[in-house]
C-alpha cells in the first residue's frame, strides 16, 4: 500500500461484466484517497485516464458501465484470502457499515459516508472493512448492484468527539 503512494500512483482495477482493466493513475491527477472520500476528486470518475499495465499505453477508460473501480494494494491480490466480516478491531471510520452484492455474485462489506451521496449519485465510495484484503477503496456504480444492506453505523467513541 505504501509502495504505490511512495510511487505517487494509485493502482486501479476497473471491473466490467465481461472484462477487467488494470492500470495506474497519478495521485496528483485523480486526488488522494482522502479527497476521493470527501467527493473531491481532481476529475470526475465517469472516465479514468489509466496507464495500462498490459501495454503501457495511456488510455481514457469510461467507467459508467463498470461494476466498480477498485483502488488496490497489488494487482496480483491473494486468491486464497478469505474475506473477514464484522471486524471488532477495525479502525473507527464514521459512516454506515454496508454489505453490497453485485449481479455477478461478488459481495463486499465496507464503510460509506452517511450522506445523501450514496442515495442520489450514480455511485459511491466504499472503504473495505477487511484490513487484510487487497482493496484500499472502491467506487461502486449503483447500476451494478443487485442488493444493498446497511449493517449498522460506525461512530467515533464519545470521548473522541471532543478532540
Amino acid at each position: 500500500m505504501a509502495a504505490a503512494a511512495a510511487e505517487g500512483v494509485h493502482r486501479i482495477v476497473v471491473r466490467f461484466e465481461d472484462r477487467t482493466v488494470f492500470g495506474t493513475v497519478q495521485i496528483s491527477e485523480l486526488g488522494t484517497i482522502e479527497q476521493l472520500l470527501h467527493n473531491d476528486p481532481h476529475s470526475p470518475l465517469d472516465t479514468i485516464k489509466l496507464n495500462l499495465v498490459e501495454t503501457g499505453e495511456i488510455e481514457e477508460i469510461p467507467t459508467r458501465d463498470a461494476k466498480a473501480v477498485f483502488f488496490v494494494k497489488t494487482f496480483s491480490g491473494d486468491l486464497r484470502h478469505k474475506a473477514l466480516h464484522f471486524h471488532e478491531n477495525a479502525p473507527i471510520v464514521p459512516g454506515l457499515w454496508v454489505r453490497v452484492y453485485f449481479y455477478d455474485g461478488e459481495m463486499i462489506e465496507g464503510i460509506i459516508s452517511n450522506t445523501r451521496d450514496f442515495v442520489l449519485e450514480d455511485g459511491f465510495f466504499l472503504i473495505p472493512t477487511d484490513p487484510n484484503g487487497n482493496n484500499r477503496l472502491a467506487y461502486v456504480n449503483k447500476s451494478g448492484l443487485k442488493d444493498f444492506h446497511v449493517l449498522g453505523m460506525r461512530n467515533l467513541p464519545k470521548n473522541l468527539h471532543k478532540l
